[in-house]
């Protein structure tokens, strides 16, 4: 068997590829690492087995700086750079190139917005079904948010602009409501994103009775950019959060996951912070209204009040006369009564008061011997018994 030198080896690969790969070809794969270094993008490609999810094919692949900079005309700045992210499943246009001392490595020539789009539509969409099954979709949307949200534990990048856009619109709200904010800062894009969100999550889980409210914001961004909003992980640890969550994470016009499982979804971090400033705004107007019910109501409560009072008082005084006028009569009548029974009276109309020893006689066997005496209207009379 003949013995081959180790460059005569690869020169021979080498022609293999030229002579079978003579031309560019598309490939689909995932992104398991994304590497920039002096203008170049330098990329490991896998391919994972659906069922065990493990690696069953995996090369590099480079993008020369030449090149990206013709990717980002073609394609705009802000879709390659959401693409070229760790964990994006990718097709791209690729040329063989293998070196005898670097070994094969895959040349990116061109790339396929569209299958990436694709591909996390599909995931949403399996997010969501999964979701759903699961009873996760409204979870924390049945959670009560108080009526004066002031305690936010916010979760979101510490350089992000709309971090910053977020806090300058509390601070300068018109109405002086005083806000109390702590940050917890985690990515917003890339592969780290769902891992560091979910962390702070449990962070703030253990400190829920500092708080009223999550909120979750991030700057603008395409729909690659805001890829981990569809991670299913990612939206179970927010459909689980033990606060509502007010979300602020981007523009587009399509919801992430993220968007349907939290308490209220917002489309910038502004807006967030305006809902905020209207939610005490509203709550204000409400306890300045109960205010103004309740004086309305005391007010008229003690008109009617007053008024029952001098009904009662009119009524009591009728009654005391009526009753004194009753009392009146009654007296009269009585002291009719009592001048027609005093003995004088009784004399008056011929009678005589008979009576021995200072005992009044009303038979005549009462009568003992000694004297008796007669009481007439005009006088006395004394008899003798013997």
């Amino acid at each position: 068997m003949e013995t081959l030198a180790l460059s005569q080896l690869t020169a021979f690969v080498r022609r293999v590829f030229a002579l079978n790969l003579p031309e560019a070809v598309w490939v689909s794969a995932e992104l398991a690492q994304v590497n920039e270094s002096r203008g170049h993008t330098w990329l490991t490609l896998v391919e994972k087995d659906p069922e065990a999810d493990n690696v069953i094919a995996q090369l590099d692949a480079v993008v020369w700086a030449g090149v990206h900079k013709k990717l980002q005309k073609a394609h705009g700045i802000k879709l390659l750079r959401g693409v070229l992210q760790e964990g994006m499943s990718v097709r791209l246009q690729v040329t063989a190139s293998f070196h005898a001392r670097f070994g094969l490595k895959l040349l990116v020539e061109d790339i396929d917005p569209e299958h990436t789009i694709g591909s996390l539509e599909r995931r949403r969409q399996a997010t969501l079904e999964n979701l759903h099954a699961a009873g996760l979709l409204d979870r924390n949307a049945r959670l009560p948010l108080p009526a004066l949200p002031q305690r936010l534990a916010v979760i979101s990048a510490d350089t992000a602009a709309g971090l910053a856009d977020f806090q300058n619109q509390l601070e300068q709200n018109p109405y002086g409501y005083a806000f109390r904010t702590e940050l917890y800062p985690a990515a917003m894009q890339g592969a780290q994103t769902g891992e560091e969100i979910s962390t702070r999550l449990r962070q703030i889980a253990r400190r829920r009775r500092d708080y009223d409210a999550i909120v979750l914001v991030r700057g603008g961004g395409g729909k690659t950019d805001l890829a981990a909003f569809n991670e299913e992980a990612l939206c179970r640890a927010l459909a689980d959060a033990p606060l509502p969550i007010l979300a602020g994470i981007g523009h587009e016009v399509d919801d992430t996951v993220a968007d349907r499982v939290v308490h209220r979804s917002l489309k910038t971090p502004t807006a967030v912070a305006v809902y905020l400033i209207e939610r005490l705004l509203q709550a204000e107007r409400q306890l300045l209204q109960l205010g103004r019910t309740i004086g309305q109501t005391a007010e008229n409560s003690l008109y009617h009040e007053r008024a029952r009072l001098a009904n009662m008082e009119l009524n009591l005084h009728r009654s005391a006369e009526e009753t004194l006028e009753r009392a009146r009569t009654q007296l009269k009548h009585q002291g009719e009564l009592l001048d027609a029974l005093r003995p004088e009276a009784t004399l008056a109309r011929g009678y005589a008061l008979v009576s021995q020893h200072g005992q009044l006689l009303t038979s005549p066997a009462a009568v003992t011997r000694g004297t008796v005496d007669v009481r007439l209207r005009e006088g006395r009379l004394r008899l003798t018994k013997d």
